[in-house]
């Protein structure tokens, strides 16, 4: 009796530190774990997951479920090049100096090292898949941020004409044509497997596969849902074309025009009209058009998902997906990106760590595209480079209630050319504070000189209605909003001088 008493005596402290062992699991476990990294084009957060209860997207839920899902997440310029390019260094639109789709990021910040490139400097295998930076329009890949020269989404599409025997009609489906102009959506009959995104994923699958007994950092981007909405059949069958509500067309009251924007991208496709609202038959197909496109990129997604499971390494591998923006779908009468609109800057952002006791967690608390070089770093334990704008946002991946931050900055130019060369162009800086966006309009080269202003309440509205900065209501909101930016772009513009003068 005394000597099993003495024995459950010696078993309590291997207990109490078993207990305590687990209760370490948000301790990274790994000296180099794996880093899965989905960037997805124009992804806006209409996602199940996200509250859209119409959208139809169970792998997304499957990842969020792994992890959490920053609801407030906001990407730094609402285009293509400028949100990834200061994503992937990260540094602001202003350190960079770049807001255009054509200019290289390394002719501004020659030396600057990139996310994928401070993992292959810190021993990994670094690979990229798909679309990552923005490559059109003069623009071109980095060859520096990977281990091996990244293949091509030419060299992809070259290789599934060898695969498909010189058959290019899969390729074609992907941008099929009426009288010399590209359709905006098209119900195809072709299997995704000979799509470009189809492609990228089976690239993706067979290096997962290929690099599972090594560290690797694999960068995979997909190119839908991007005009033109092109997807198999099945995804359109998805969902109900009579159950699709059309936004209202009305523009906030008080708006200034220079907030505003033609929509040109979605202008050069067939039976878009050059000028005014697109009427109802033609925003349900292009809505519908975009839900099939977001399903057509979650079954991907689950894939690679399955990828991981299939080859052992879910449990060491860390998933980030994002959309490089949001996009509008016809909100307030407007479509695609281009403005500083909430439906254009806010975009999904997902982070799954195995270790993290966070499953299936969501945050509202704030967070910038910019923050994700250095939360990845702390995620692998790597140390972060001294020339990173944004914040970590592990506290957050903590604690869903933390904040690293009162706003999220996003900025866009107008004026008449996006090299922004001319010295009379403007830039708007727009703030989203948990209730309010404030969005101030002022002279590039002459930052005193306000064009104009709005404030936009959204603490009880998910879309804005009115343009509160001349109401007396809101005059000591607006002071206290343009404060914050004036303080924020104080801090920044130091570091893009200190960025600038490095280069020389």
């Amino acid at each position: 009796m005394v000597s099993r008493y003495r024995r459950i005596l010696m078993i309590i402290p291997l207990l109490v530190f078993l207990v305590e062992l687990t209760g370490q699991s948000n301790e990274r476990p790994l000296d180099k774990p794996n880093v899965l990294f989905i960037a997805v084009d124009d992804l806006r957060p209409e996602i199940y997951s996200f509250g859209a209860k119409h959208m139809y997207t169970p792998n997304l839920d499957r990842l969020s479920k792994m992890g959490m899902r920053f609801e407030r997440a906001y990407c730094q310029q609402a285009v293509c090049a400028p949100s990834r390019n200061s994503l992937m260094t990260g540094l602001r639109p202003d350190a960079l100096g770049i807001y255009d789709l054509r200019t290289f990021f390394r002719k501004k910040v020659a030396d600057v090292v990139t996310l994928p490139q401070h993992f292959k400097n810190n021993g990994y295998r670094v690979e990229g898949i798909g679309k990552i930076y923005h490559t059109g329009h003069g623009n071109s890949d980095d060859s520096l941020s990977w281990s091996t020269p990244k293949l091509s989404l030419n060299a992809m599409r070259k290789g599934l004409v060898e695969i498909t025997k010189g058959d290019t009609t899969g390729l074609e489906s992907d941008f099929p044509s009426l009288n010399g102009k590209k359709l905006p959506w098209y119900k195809s009959d072709q299997p995704e497997e000979n799509m470009t995104d189809g492609l990228i994923l089976q690239y993706a699958v067979e290096r997962i596969s290929s690099l599972k007994d090594s560290s690797f950092f694999l960068a995979v981007g997909f190119i839908k849902p991007h005009l033109p909405f092109v997807t198999p059949r099945k995804y359109w069958d998805l969902y109900n074309p009579d159950e699709i509500k059309i936004p209202k067309r009305v523009i906030p009251h008080g708006m200034p025009d220079l907030a505003l924007h033609n929509f040109g991208e979605l202008r050069k496709y067939h039976g878009i009209p050059a000028t005014g609202t697109l009427n109802d038959s033609i925003t349900r197909n292009l809505i519908h058009g975009y839900y099939a496109a977001v399903s057509m990129i979650d079954a991907q997604v689950g894939k690679l998902l399955d990828a991981l499971e299939e080859n052992g390494l879910s449990e060491n591998t860390i998933v980030v997906l994002w959309g490089d923006h949001g996009w509008k779908l016809g909100e307030y009468g407007g479509w695609c990106k281009h403005t500083n609109f909430e439906e254009d800057t806010r975009a999904p952002l997902l982070v799954a760590v195995p270790w993290l006791n966070n499953k299936d967690e969501k945050t509202e608390s704030l967070a910038e595209f910019v923050d994700i070089y250095p939360t990845i770093c702390d995620l692998a334990g790597l140390d972060k480079p001294t020339h990173l704008e944004g914040q970590s946002l592990l506290p957050i991946l903590n604690n869903a209630r933390a904040q690293v931050k009162k706003v999220a900055i996003s900025q866009y130019p107008r004026g008449p050319s996006l090299g922004y060369d001319n010295k009379n162009e403007i830039m708007g800086y727009s703030i989203r504070s948990p209730n309010y966006r404030f969005t101030r309009w002022q002279k590039y080269e002459n930052p005193d000189e306000v064009v104009a202003i709005e404030l936009y309440d959204y603490s009880d509205l998910k879309l804005a209605t009115e343009n509160l900065a001349d109401k007396k209501k809101y005059h000591k909101k607006v002071e206290e909003m343009s404060k914050i930016l004036d303080e924020e772009l104080a801090k920044y513009q130091i570091h893009s001088k200190n960025i600038q003068s490095d280069k020389h």
